[in-house]
């Protein structure tokens, strides 16, 4: 993956919708912790990837929808449970640059960082199709040495990270019972956001769907889910050390090393598709062709060079 990424400096052309997900909620989480309209904004992303949605329907669905309502009832289901802490005049989205060592810069974007339940914490906003589990959490670096950025930009003492998941499933809409031609009262995966539009649409009461909207309600803690995990200084130093190791790894063999380390990690990769044509014998330049483009990082590279 590093090879085709960051030598080959291929990316794929049409983004997941899991990622897409993502994407977009992060950005509307840092319009909101900014003080901003996150509506407005999600609305701009709308407009702004009008063609590409219409286009890939069936990859993306109605992810705009989707994410107005998950989102109106997230930031209602944590209000007031978090308060973020602000840093060179802002409070979301901290973007640092440390130098590891000589030539060797590690660079970074944390998403906030600030109170609740009164400790201090380091905030990672995921979205998920299935659920992390405390082995996912432990072995993610990502949190870890961002504690040893914080510590460089100057920020008071850390006690641990807040995994702010939210889950990027599709809403569903209460179904029609054959026989009755009633509406389905059965348990569904949904907020109620998307249940008052749906009877909003459907010309339907509320009055008349409570046991709906209800359980709509009790699901939120199945979709908004947040995870503290305090950290110890000694894991802290430990998973930094091999962080920087692996790091001087990268920086001498960039373009040097690109085996295939293939295993069950594969089905997240991007890249399995070019792994498996090497493997197989087929074509790969018509695969990149196909499905890839080239990122122009030209920008970051001279970057790179004026540092060292």
């Amino acid at each position: 993956m590093y090879h085709y990424k960051f030598v080959m400096l291929l990316q794929k052309k049409k983004i997941k919708r899991p990622f897409m997900f993502g994407r977009i909620v992060h950005e509307i989480i840092e319009a909101e912790i900014e003080g901003q309209d996150w509506e407005e904004v999600l609305a701009k992303i709308e407009l702004d990837n009008k063609k590409l949605f219409r286009r890939e329907i069936e990859m993306y669905g109605n992810i705009i929808d989707d994410i107005r309502d998950i989102m109106k009832d997230y930031f209602r289901f944590w209000e007031g449970s978090f308060k973020p802490m602000k840093h060179d005049g802002r409070r979301s989205e901290f973007e640092f640059r440390i130098e590891l060592d000589d030539g060797l810069w590690f660079t970074g974007r944390i998403d906030t960082v600030g109170k609740a339940k009164g400790m201090r914490w380091l905030v990672e906003h995921k979205t998920f199709n299935r659920m992390p589990s405390e082995d996912d959490r432990w072995r993610s670096v990502q949190g870890v040495v961002y504690f040893r950025a914080l510590e460089e930009m100057g920020f008071p003492s850390i006690d641990g990270v807040m995994w702010d998941y939210v889950s990027s499933k599709p809403l569903n809409v209460p179904g029609e019972l054959t026989k009755t031609g009633k509406v389905s009262q059965a348990r569904i995966d949904s907020t109620p956001a998307r249940i008052k539009r749906w009877l909003k649409e459907e010309g339907l009461k509320k009055g008349d769907h409570q046991k709906l909207l209800d359980d709509a309600e009790a699901n939120l803690r199945n979709r908004f889910i947040r995870v503290f995990s305090p950290v110890k200084r000694r894991v802290v130093d430990n998973l930094w050390d091999n962080f920087v190791e692996s790091a001087r790894e990268i920086q001498e063999f960039h373009g040097k090393k690109s085996q295939q380390n293939i295993g069950r990690h594969c089905t997240w990769c991007d890249y399995q598709l070019l792994c498996k044509a090497e493997a197989t014998g087929a074509d790969v330049d018509w695969i990149i062709e196909r499905e890839y483009q080239a990122e122009d990082t030209s920008h970051k590279r001279d970057e790179g060079r004026d540092e060292e």
